[in-house]
């Protein structure tokens, strides 16, 4: 179990992917109250906010995701929110928060991205990011606050948006229909759900102040995701993969997780774990639905 009951974490974002999972681990496997944000973060008094929920303790997920978040202008508000936010918490008596960032935020290398490694965003939403989460980082070393941010990399599992890589693999084959994806050759981070929630909380509940990522750190390729979920669904399937000379994107990104390790944190699932756990929510529900 976790802290003890006298603590009393806020999330904002709780209904979205993540937090759906996060707000149940902490429900599950901490002795904690859990007081997920409620309204319009913009048009919240977050002070007034603070003080009558007193917060011990708070995990930030909100952040701009529809259709064009990468260039959405909105990532200027959420990044200006998350310093209120950060600002309201602390001087409510906070103790420990923890907010999210994102592996875009790193400039893209041909080896496993540490937190040390250089940044160089190339989205509005990367460069939000990481702008918010230097200052909070600054900030709460100069000024000795229990803060961690976590640079998500590539999180997966049921509720994902469904034209990501595994619902739309999973959901194509289930029907029977050709499915295309991007150059199997690319070399993705995959880390599921119930681990990168169970990640953040052990974070949010250690003695660590500071970046960390979150990832399965191991060097997964786009073609033996498709040749598992081929495997646990349709294994004479089809999968047409994008040639790589049409490819746009970069070949690798992996992220080192010897930080996360060291905080005692370890992976509950594997790659095919995880993949069949997803494969299972959704083959339940178009059994609901037919």
């Amino acid at each position: 179990m976790g802290e003890m009951s006298e603590n009393t974490v806020l999330v904002t974002g709780a209904g979205g992917f993540i937090g759906r999972y996060l707000t149940r681990e902490l429900k599950e496997k901490y002795s904690c109250c859990v007081h997920e944000f409620q309204g319009d973060l913009f048009g919240t008094d977050l002070d007034s906010y603070m003080r009558r929920v007193s917060p011990t303790h708070l995990v930030n997920l909100a952040w701009v995701t529809g259709d064009g978040y990468l260039d959405s202008r909105e990532n200027l508000i959420f990044a200006q929110k998350g310093i209120e936010l950060y600002d309201a918490f602390y001087r409510s008596g906070g103790k420990r928060a923890v907010f999210i960032g994102t592996e875009q935020e790193y400039e893209r290398s041909g080896s496993p991205l540490s937190e040390d490694c250089a940044l160089n965003p190339s989205s509005l939403y990367a460069e939000c990011k990481a702008g918010l989460g230097r200052m909070l980082l600054k900030d709460s070393s100069v000024n000795g606050l229990g803060f961690v941010w976590c640079r998500l990399f590539f999180v997966y599992g049921w509720g994902e948006k469904p034209k990501r890589l595994m619902p739309s693999l999973i959901s194509g084959l289930l029907s029977g229909e050709a499915v295309r994806c991007s150059y199997e050759g690319l070399v993705r981070d995959y880390v599921y759900v119930k681990d990168a929630s169970g990640a953040i909380c052990h974070c949010l509940f250690s003695g660590y102040s500071g970046a960390v990522n979150i990832s399965g750190g191991r060097d997964t390729t786009i073609g033996e995701v498709a040749d598992i979920i081929k495997g646990e669904t349709d294994p004479s399937g089809i999968v047409r993969f994008q040639p790589k000379s049409e490819c746009k994107q970069p070949l690798y990104i992996r992220g080192d997780i010897a930080r996360l390790a060291s905080l005692g944190w370890r992976h509950r699932y594997t790659l095919e774990s995880g993949l069949r756990e997803e494969i299972e929510s959704m083959k339940a529900e178009i059994f609901r639905d037919a």
